[in-house]
């Protein structure tokens, strides 16, 4: 290993303080801890692969996009992403629309939705136990307002933000952007963006009465 004289490589401020510990010693400064990958450190990432390499078996046993669909809660777009394997640079992540549709088109929309709502410190739903949509645009009027949208003065950013929304029981409701619905209510929007939560056992009457009808962003 070829040794370094510190003071070519330090600031005379920062070699001041390491004399302070060290003076005349050669010491050895490890390399930083290399990050973890998006969803290495909770598991989410092994989960994902778990997942789609078992809908690849499926699909090249004979499986149809269709079935893959209702097998797995996926949308027949998510399904095909995942079978024809095209790979997409993503961006820096960012709370935005911009941000959500790269990640969708990439087949990774559930893990913008995991940052966003981990940052909002909002429990994420989980994927086994529910579908969730494409990014597409659902008409305010469906949705009901929750404790989550109050009259709480909000700051409207200038950059649009998906809403995270929970259908159950027939119903639509905020999961995350209650405020941030009301703003886009105050500014007569009729639609907008949103990432949409339904139970698996709900699945069939939300495709049915609502998935085929709202308009894919993307």
């Amino acid at each position: 290993m070829q040794y370094e004289n510190a003071k070519d490589i330090l600031p005379a401020s920062l070699l001041e303080e390491v004399q302070k510990y060290a003076e005349g010693k050669a010491i050895y400064i490890p390399k930083r801890t290399k990050t973890k990958g998006w969803g290495e450190a909770s598991g989410y990432r092994d989960k994902l692969n778990k997942r789609n390499t078992a809908i690849c078996g499926r699909y090249s046993a004979g499986a149809s996009i269709m079935e893959l669909s209702e097998e797995f809660f996926l949308s027949p777009e998510s399904i095909k992403k995942i079978v024809y394997g095209k790979k997409i640079d993503l961006p820096e992540y960012s709370p935005s629309v911009y941000s959500a549709e790269q990640y969708s088109n990439a087949g990774l929309g559930e893990e913008w939705v995991r940052i966003y709502l981990e940052n909002a410190k909002v429990k994420m739903p989980d994927i086994s136990h529910y579908f969730l949509s494409e990014l597409v645009k659902i008409p305010l009027r469906l949705i009901e307002e929750t404790d989550s949208a109050t009259d709480t003065e909000y700051e409207r950013s200038s950059v649009d933000i998906p809403l995270i929304i929970l259908f159950k029981h027939h119903r639509f409701r905020v999961l995350c952007g209650g405020n941030y619905l009301n703003c886009l209510i105050k500014e007569k929007k009729n639609a907008h963006q949103a990432f949409i939560f339904v139970p698996n056992e709900e699945y069939g009457i939300y495709m049915n009465n609502f998935g085929k009808q709202f308009q894919r962003h993307c």
